[in-house]
């Protein structure tokens, strides 16, 4: 059976540039039934293992297909990247979605700079601890959601680090100001007190 892939491999000139996309023809050499599938293409002689939780769909070609040779194409779950004589894969973030290295350097993490967070509305200066919820998100899809908090504004002391859309932190307090980093330019925040502890 020979396939074409949705979305189509990113080839890759040695400086990282994209080339012009190609539809090439892949060979299965082993088909679902088995954890691995490999694909092996007919022009390039590249060859890659995807695995079962990789393929999203298959689809038949007819209009291509003869009494020998079936075609089809494989929507998948991940991009392949071909460069050289390499080949790898990433994930999409919808099934026959194309990724590029512009993407992928768009959604890796870019921790913004430490921000100050006055938290006199919050909590009396006598605190020694305070609880607070946050919510985080972005208007582009795929952006990592983490946080970082620190009592200091280099990011030190009394510093973690949080993941996910939202959650509660408990940060023991030198003052009454703390310091936040976002994973990304394009994440939006929202921080609310729930409590504090007194030094009494």
């Amino acid at each position: 059976m020979r396939v074409q892939i949705e979305p189509p491999p990113c080839r890759l000139d040695s400086n990282s540039h994209v080339l012009p996309e190609r539809h090439d023809d892949w060979l299965i050499e082993s088909f679902p039934g088995k954890d691995i599938t490999m694909l092996r293409n007919l022009a390039t002689d590249h060859v890659i293992k995807l695995g079962k939780d990789h393929i999203y769909d298959f689809r038949s070609n007819p209009t291509r297909s003869t009494n020998d040779i079936t075609f089809g194409f494989l929507v998948l779950k991940v991009q392949i990247f071909l460069q050289g004589q390499n080949a790898w894969v990433r994930p999409n973030g919808r099934p026959g979605d194309r990724v590029t290295p512009s993407t992928l350097l768009h959604h890796r993490v870019q921790w913004t700079p430490y921000f100050q967070v006055d938290l006199t509305p919050f909590a009396p200066p006598t605190a020694i601890q305070i609880k607070l919820q946050y919510r985080l998100w972005s208007e582009e899809e795929g952006v990592p959601l983490l946080i970082r908090i620190a009592s200091n504004p280099d990011g030190s002391g009394l510093a973690q680090e949080l993941s996910g859309p939202s959650g509660v932190i408990e940060q023991m307090l030198m003052s009454t100001e703390l310091y936040f980093s976002l994973s990304h330019p394009k994440v939006n925040y929202e921080i609310l007190a729930m409590g504090w502890k007194d030094a009494l």
